[in-house]
This record gives structure tokens, sequence and C-alpha cells, in this order.
């Protein structure tokens, strides 16, 4: 990496900032309102959210206050939420209803949340089949109709994306998928790079409420106690997150940590300002365990079966 870029350039002409926040277990509205308003005074322009978190009116409430004070204007922003499971069936409708709890007129990105079979109709019958044709339809005239700039995935994985790239008209330009020194999915990387996915990195620093995987020993992993990272946190006089916020950039992934306080994105922020050499990020892909936090196995909705297998 001989530098660290403003922005990346989207395969469709648009850019997206590198770094962001997420927003899935942060807590109450008030408090993500107030994390909010003060990421983006401090530098912030890209901010997750889903309408499962519970934290759209909360990102909206902080959003509308740093428009109103003159901090940023609504087009330096960009903003994701995406379309739970359940709502597969009513794509247009979910995102009229994150967009009214946003305040917003539209979002930046809008992403499939799960690769997921069957939702529930209008009267709550369960229908166990959404093919990804129709649902691929019904994510592109979100941007025909300007609702979303831009749409994508969420916890895909190749063979999912394969799928989308074999019928879709509008490409996904974005993937959102669990990321981090323990699991960084090169073989991922490699395809979606050549297919001009941007990806973005959720649990980048393992201190979300995630499960450990199903039917894996379960280890003491924790990046904060890495010899490989502490080593490094001495040698460029920067904080763990700040290190491997910065793996992260050099590996063109976007981090979106989350935090429950109001200046931690200032810190993260400064993940942006230095390089490391070469031999220092290949020792942080040495740490990769292929381990995965998050597993479909653990959770009801997915019947069982390993999505991400």
């Amino acid at each position: 990496m001989k530098s660290i870029p403003k922005c990346y350039t989207l395969s469709n002409g648009k850019s997206c900032p590198i770094i962001g926040i997420g927003t899935s277990t942060v807590g109450s509205t008030e408090l993500i309102s107030d994390i909010i308003y003060h990421s983006i005074k401090d530098g912030v322009r890209l901010i997750d959210t889903a309408s499962c978190y519970g934290s759209e009116q909360g990102v909206g409430q902080g959003i509308s206050k740093a428009i109103s004070e003159g901090i940023v204007k609504r087009e330096d922003l960009f903003i994701i939420t995406k379309c739970d499971w359940h709502d597969r069936c009513r794509v247009e409708e979910a995102l009229k209803d994150s967009l009214k709890n946003l305040n917003l007129s539209y979002v930046d990105l809008y992403l499939d949340h799960w690769p997921f079979s069957y939702y529930y109709d209008s009267e709550g019958n369960k229908k166990n089949m959404m093919p990804m044709h129709k649902l691929w339809e019904q994510m592109e005239k979100l941007v025909k109709s300007g609702l979303a700039k831009n749409i994508g995935c969420s916890n895909y994985n190749v063979q999912s994306l394969v799928n989308i790239l074999s019928l879709c008209e509008i490409k996904p330009t974005f993937l959102e998928v669990e990321f981090h020194p323990y699991l960084c999915q090169q073989n991922l990387l490699n395809f979606c790079k050549k297919e001009k996915i941007q990806i973005i990195g959720y649990n980048p620093i393992c201190k979300g409420n995630y499960d450990y995987h199903e039917g894996k020993e379960k280890l003491d992993l924790d990046l904060f106690k890495e010899p490989i990272l502490i080593d490094l946190s001495k040698k460029y006089n920067k904080t763990i997150g700040q290190i491997v916020f910065n793996w992260f950039i050099y590996k063109e992934v976007i981090p979106i940590p989350m935090t429950r306080s109001i200046t931690r994105m200032k810190e993260n922020l400064e993940s942006t300002t230095f390089i490391m050499e070469k031999e220092d990020y290949e020792k942080i892909d040495s740490i990769n365990k292929n381990y995965r936090f998050g597993s479909s196995l653990t959770w009801h909705n997915f019947g069982g079966f390993d999505i991400f297998a």
C-alpha cells in the first residue's frame, strides 16, 4: 500500500468512505443518536444499520441533528440499511419503512441481509421459496426509482453471489460479511475483487455479541491479547484497534466497528493516517484461523443449515 485512499471507487463509478460505524448492538435510541451525531462531528461519513437492529430511528435522529446544524450535507454521508429475511417479499415497502425511521428520502446502499429462502406472506403464511431472480428484480427497482443509490448483499458466499451475477441487470456493488484477522476469507476477497464488489467487514475487532461457531472448539480468541498485534501497537505507537483497522484498509475492506463511546470513532479514524510495512500486514494475515463467530447453525431461522458453507 503506497498511500491511504480517501475513498473507494465503485464499479458504477460512485464512491464510498473507507471506514464507517456499525450500530447493531449499540443500545438505546437516545444513545445511538448521540453516538452518530458525535461520530459525524468527528468525521465519520459511512453509517451502517438495519431494520432488525432497532437502531434506524437513533441513526436518523443523529443524522438529522448533524445536518440541521450544518455539520454535513446529506450528500456527504453514506447510509446503509438492510432488508430483513421476513421482508424479502415486500422489498420496496420495507425500504420505505426504513426511510421513515431514518428520516431520509433515499439510502446510499440497501442490502439483502441474508441469503435465506423462506418468508411470510401478508396473511402470515410461511412460504418456502423466494426465487433469487424475483428478489433481485425488486432490489433493482429501488435503484431505478431513486430510493437506493446502490444495492448489494450481506452474509452471502461466492456461490450465492454467482447466482445473482448470472441473472442480474444491476450488479451488487457491495457485500457485507463477518471479517477480521481470525477470518480473512481470502477466496471471497479474490472473487469480489475480480467482480468489482466492494466488501464491508462487520465484527472487525471481534467485540460484538457473537456466538462461537457450533461444531468447533471454543477457543480463547482475543485480538487484544495477540502478541503480533501487541508488538505492532508498540512499534507504530497506535492502539490495537487502529492497527487492525489499518490492516482492513490494506486489504481494501471497509471496517464498521461498533462503539458505545461518543469519542471512540475519532480514535478509529486515525487508523487512516499511517502506513505499515508490508511484512507487518502479512504478520496480521498469519493470525487467520478461518474462525467464524456468527454462525447460522446456532440461529433457528435457518433450519440447521450452514449458509456460509
